[in-house]
């Protein structure tokens, strides 16, 4: 398993976190969307940033 999968899967787990919070908070599903999706793009940023890259 490299760098970014490890990463990347972290992120999955945060936003599934953050998402089922959300959902137990009443916030509307459109909004957990939007989020779920925007913290999705910060993880493929940064998990593609700290990734080593092979030559």
């Amino acid at each position: 398993m490299n760098w970014f999968n490890l990463s990347f899967v972290g992120w999955v787990i945060l936003i599934a976190a953050l998402a089922i919070a959300a959902y137990k908070l009443h916030v509307p599903n459109i909004w957990i969307g939007i989020g779920a999706l925007a913290l999705v793009g910060i993880g493929v940023i940064a998990s593609v940033a700290k990734a080593k890259p092979r030559i």
